[in-house]
């Protein structure tokens, strides 16, 4: 098996074993058969659908903490099951494999995703901006878990998006 299909089933793994434990077996029972059903196998998608369940489920705003704590767990969980020397290549390949980046960037205190396909092929027709919907939290939380590790950031905090470049830039936090 290559890394991209062994990191989209890790990911799917960890995302519905985490999200188990926050609501339960039959919760997620119901969420993977009704993405089964419209057939949907593609990871971003998925990743789409569950975020917007939880955003019913919880309200935008439990449903922005959920979904940013089961990011930050994502990561870590990945980082635990991999060298410390994988883990580079794991940031940056599941990132991709989420949807979020096809490349990152790190300027100083700075880390940027580089072509999110969330933003245009499922905000935007919504009229959302970035962060305006739950699943950007968990690209959000995937990012600070593994920033945390990389650079002992205590957070992270998004600085803004750059639209021309298709680019979402977040500060990283290392004193309150």
């Amino acid at each position: 098996m290559n890394l991209t299909n062994s990191i989209s089933q890790e990911i799917l793994n960890e995302l519905y074993s985490i999200l188990e434990k926050i609501i339960g077996a039959g919760s997620i029972n119901f969420l993977k058969r009704k993405i089964k059903e419209k057939g949907t196998t593609d990871i971003p998608q998925i990743i789409f659908e569950v975020s917007g369940e939880l955003g019913n489920l919880f309200g935008q705003k439990g449903a922005f903490a959920t979904l940013r704590e089961v990011g930050r767990q994502v990561a870590k969980d990945l980082m635990e099951k991999h060298p410390r020397e994988e883990w580079e290549k794991i940031f940056e390949k599941s990132l991709n494999v989420m949807g979020f980046a096809k490349g990152v960037k790190r300027e100083g205190n700075r880390a940027c995703i580089c072509s999110c396909i969330f933003y245009h092929n499922f905000l935007k027709e919504r009229n959302l901006k970035p962060t305006e919907h739950p699943v950007c939290w968990i690209g959000w939380g995937f990012i600070e878990g593994f920033m945390s590790a990389f650079t002992g950031a205590l957070g992270v905090h998004f600085a803004g998006r750059d639209f021309k470049n298709n680019q979402c830039w977040f500060e990283i936090i290392k004193e309150i």
